[in-house]
This record gives structure tokens, sequence and C-alpha cells, in this order.
């Protein structure tokens, strides 16, 4: 890999692999923003994997490298953004060599380098704590090294020492070194070098099992092999194609091979890579696909679509490598002109790149995010003896930040209002703020691209002015990145907090009309008096002044006249909808 390059070329692998580094410290995220950040952080100061802090299998190695960071770093957070940080400046010649050992020459393995070290998504996650840099890392750097081994033990050992970090950091991201692991292996044991064989399989398999041995024992067994059975119904149901509310597969491969969405780089990249399939160099792309191809299939079958940009990092080499050997391809066929080529793709696609990249990252460095930051405002707003309902998108922000409270309860909005502490608490939920509330925002911007598409909203309020959503008449919370609505069934109940005062009550909704034959009617009804029915409209607003319990939770009951099911129209989905409510208000009557 380097042994095999010329002085010359040495010093400027090195000065391009100094340069990328600088630019690892440009995209630090201030702190944490998503649930599997704040899951580390908790880890960091009391490793459980039973109560996922973090969730399983547990991420031995990168907590290890977290907690022994932490003695240099003033904060959990930035313990572990330490660690990544470290990990990203390696990107640039971990992939330089992973191009080399695929056998490109030193331009286009230089060009790989490039192009991989400034993917927007491969350049942010190394400002965060997400497990993902470092578990990419050490992967693509086992990589290389099974493939560099040849028939060297010592090359063999190095290359199932980095396999067994790897799966120490992010065990089912071993996928992507399968492959160069059994070519390695294969011709080790062809040409009888047991030995090696055996050593290296050896420590690999001894070095995996004493760290998740580690972990479990730090957990307790029980309750560690409960968490990974639990954890792993919960990704079945809820991530994998089991789920019934994930989209098709062939749209969950689009949004893979463009897991930022950046359309027109990304096009190119992969109308490169295609070039390279169909006339590139048959060994290349042959072991480049069987490298890369497994996780990329892994992904789109059991991995949330939502994160597709963050998984992306263990297949997007895969995919920059074809996309150099497709431009190399064609330069070949003017030799005269071949460094000249690479030179003006790479410029093209870095400048693009680059300043794609670049407004993402703004928010993330500049401000905190908005679940950090809600739970920082009840921290410094909050006495630590008022009951603070948890909704339970926001319990790992409360748990880390609030340690003092003492009255932190994890429940839903309609346990809120018949809960006794009800009438002075306060709730806390990762959503778009209602009216009234005190909302913490990111703007739904280039960032969206980027990150796991969560955590942009965040919202602080009294537990007096919460409205609450029966269970079985509504769906869960839906947006598009700019708008947020909920669905209900044909019939559905919300739920407001007792009070003694008369209260004006506003619904926003929309309602297909277009789809039936018939008017449709939504008939609404406060404590079971009828306060009115109307004929739907496409959008429609209803005000209703009423008069509360002051002694008990208030309900009002919606019911439609029709209910649409997408299903026999032509979609994949099979809910039963009712209304598409888009606002909603509970104010005092006079109140601004």
């Amino acid at each position: 890999m380097f042994w095999d390059l010329t002085r010359n070329e040495r010093r400027i692998v090195v000065a391009f692999a100094a340069v990328v580094a600088v630019t690892r410290f440009a995209t630090l995220s201030l702190g944490p923003w998503d649930w599997d950040e704040v899951l580390f952080c908790l880890a960091v100061g009391d490793y459980n994997v039973a109560i996922h802090q973090p969730h399983p299998a547990g991420f031995p190695l990168f907590i290890l490298l977290g907690k022994l960071a932490r003695f240099f770093a003033d904060s959990d957070f930035h313990a572990l953004q330490a660690v990544n940080v470290v990990a990203s400046i390696f990107v640039f010649p971990v992939m330089f060599a992973a191009a080399r050992a695929f056998r490109l020459d030193f331009v286009p393995s230089l060009a790989a380098a490039l192009l991989f070290a400034f993917m927007p998504n491969i350049w942010f996650y190394g400002g965060t704590a997400f497990s993902d840099p470092l578990g990419m890392v050490l992967f693509l750097a086992a990589i290389a090294a099974y493939l560099l081994a040849g028939l060297s033990m010592r090359g063999y050992v190095i290359a199932s020492v980095l396999m067994a970090a790897g799966i120490l950091v992010r065990p089912q991201n071993a996928v992507v070194a399968v492959f160069p692991w059994t070519i390695a292996t294969v011709q080790q044991l062809r040409a009888r070098r047991f030995r090696a064989v055996i050593a290296g399989s050896l420590l690999l398999v001894l070095l995996v099992g004493i760290g998740y041995g580690a972990a479990a024992l730090a957990t307790g067994v029980d309750g560690y092999i409960a968490s990974l059975r639990g954890h792993s119904n919960y990704v079945k149901n809820a991530d994998t194609i089991a789920s019934k509310e994930r989209p098709p597969l062939l749209e969950v491969m689009r949004m893979q091979l463009d897991p930022f969405d950046s359309a027109k780089v990304a096009l190119a990249m992969n109308l490169l890579a295609l070039v390279a399939i169909v006339i590139g160099r048959r060994r290349v792309v042959a072991e480049v696909l069987l490298t890369f191809t497994p996780f990329f299939l892994f992904s789109a079958l059991a991995a949330n679509p939502a994160g597709t940009s963050r998984f992306s990092l263990n297949y997007l080499a895969g995919i920059v490598i074809l996309a150099v050997e497709g431009t190399d391809a064609l330069a070949r066929r003017l030799p005269r002109a071949r460094i000249a080529i690479h030179a003006v793709v790479v410029a093209l696609l870095l400048g693009r790149l680059i300043t794609w990249g670049w407004p993402a990252f703004q928010s993330p460095r500049t401000t905190e995010a908005p679940p950090t930051a809600a739970a920082k405002w009840l921290r410094d707003h909050v006495p630590p003896t008022s009951t603070i309902f948890v909704h339970g998108s926001a319990n790992p922000w409360t748990t880390y930040f609030l340690p003092k409270h003492e009255r932190l309860t994890v429940t839903s909005t309609a346990q809120i209002l018949a809960h006794r502490g009800a009438s002075n608490g306060w709730y806390i939920a990762l959503s778009p703020p209602p009216d009234g509330a005190i909302g913490f925002l990111r703007p739904r911007n280039r960032t969206w691209n980027i990150v796991t598409k969560r955590a942009f909203e965040a919202f602080v309020q009294p537990t007096r002015e919460v409205v609450g959503f029966v269970d079985g008449g509504w769906y869960n919370i839906e947006d598009d990145g700019q708008n947020t609505w909920r669905w209900s069934k044909k019939t559905s109940v919300m739920l407001f907090g007792a009070s003694a005062e008369e209260r004006e009550l506003r619904l926003q909704f929309h309602v297909p009309v277009d789809v039936f034959r018939h008017p449709v009617h939504v008939a609404f009804a406060f404590n079971g008096q009828q306060l009115g029915t109307i004929v739907a409209k496409s959008e429609n607003e209803v005000r209703y002044v009423v008069r509360p319990r002051a002694d008990r939770v208030n309900q009002l009951r919606i019911e439609l006249s029709h209910a649409f099911i997408p299903a026999q129209h032509g979609s994949h989905d099979n809910r039963e909808l009712g209304l598409m409510l888009q606002g909603w208000s509970w104010r005092r009557t006079g109140a601004s």
C-alpha cells in the first residue's frame, strides 16, 4: 500500500491526509441531537445494556474508549465526540488503503479517498457522538488489511484484530468484511499456512468474546440476554421489511443510492459506478460488489429507512470506488489525459459535495438540538420537586439532563390528564409544539437530508394545557419535512385537562372528500353533549366555546360518517383514515 509508493507519492498522501484531518474539526456538533447519542452519553457514566445505556448489543469498545477519553474531556458527549474525531482523521488514509487494496492505481486511489472523506454524511457524523464513524473506519481498515495481507501471517492477524475491533463497535456492520475475510482465509489455507488462520481466528473470537462477555457481566447476564431479545423483536417489527409502515423496497433502495438526497451529485456518482460495472475491470468490480453489496441489501431489508444517511457509511466506500473506477475506465481510453480527466471529475464532484454539505453543518455546529434545549430548559426553570411528565420519545434526554429531578414520569398524554399531579406539572415531548407550548425548533433544511429524520422539534408545556389522543382512534404524528399532521380513524377521542374556566376549542383538519360519492358529515360531542355537525370540505376549521369539568378529564368525541382506506385506491396503506388533524388549540376564552 505505502511500501510500493515512490517517495513523492508518499509525501502527496501524507500532505492530503494532513489537510483532510484539519477539515474534520469543521463539523463538530455543539451537543447531542439523536436518541442514540444520548444513550451513549448515559453509558459513559453508567453502563447498563438492560436499561439501554447503551442499547443492545452494547458497543463495548466505543464506550470503553469514551470512558478513557472522559478523563480528558469536560462532558460525556465531548469524550465520545473526541473518539470520533480521532477516527475521522483516519478516513482519508484508510480509504486510500482500501482503494489500493481493490487494485486502483495511485491517482484513482487519491481521488476515491478525497471524494469519500468529503461525502456530507461521512464528514458530518465524524463530529457527533454516534458509534458509526469509528465502526466504519475499523471495518474499512479490516477490509484493506485482509485484501493486502497476501500470505503474510502478520498481515492476516492485524486484519483479524481490526475486524474484531469493528465488531466490538458495531457488530451488525461486520457483513462488509465477510468477503475480504473469506478471500484472505482461503489464500492462507491454500498455502497451508494454518498457523496464521488459527492465530487470526482465535484472536478474532477471543477479542469479541471478551468484549461482549464484559458487556454482559457489567449489565448482568440475564438482563443482557433479555435486552438482546427484546431489542431484536423491536427492530424486527419497527425497522425491517416486516414493518407495515415501511416504504416499498424499491423506494428504500433508491434512497440508499442517494442517501442524503443530493440529486445531481449522487446521480453523477451512480452513473460513473454503472460505467465501471459495464466497462471497468472485471476483477475490481466483482470484488467491490461482493464486499459492499451484502451490507447494502442488509440495510435495505433490516434498517430504518429514516436513518439511511447514517447506515450508508458502511457501503458508500463501494459506490465511491466504483465511481472512480468508472472514471478511470473512460480515462484509460485517453492515456495522455488520464490524470487531467481524474482531476476535472474530482474537482467538479468535490466542489459540489463541499458546497452542498457545508450549509447542512451550520445548525448542529452553532445551536443546541431541540430535545437537548428542551430538557435543559426544564432543568433551569422547573424545581426538582415538580412533577415532569415525559413522552417516551424524550426519555433519554430527561434521564441524562435532569438527574436531580425526582418526579420524572414516562407516560402518555391520556394518562397525564388523569394523574393527580397534572394540574401543576410539566410535559416534554419531541414533536411540533402545540398552541401555547414553549417550542424548540431546528429548520428542516439541508440538515434534514443528512441526519436521521427525527428530533427537529421539541416542546415543554404546563400539563394543564396538555391535549391527549386516546389510543385506538389516532395514528402517530406524520410529516413531510415542512408540515405535520395526525390521522384519526372514523371515530376518535381527544382528552383535555380539568378546568374551572370557560374554554375555546379550535380544530383545523383535512378530509379527503374527493374520494367519496356522498357528503362526509363530522359530528363533535364534548363530555357527551353534542356540539354540532358539519358537512366536511377539503380544508376545515371549527371553533366551539365549552364549559369544561373542573374535577376530571374532559372528552371530545369526533365521528365521521365515512372512512377512507387508501389501499382501496391503489396505495399500500391499509389504514382506516378519518380526518387529518393539522392544528388545534385549547384556550381560556379571551386568551390571546
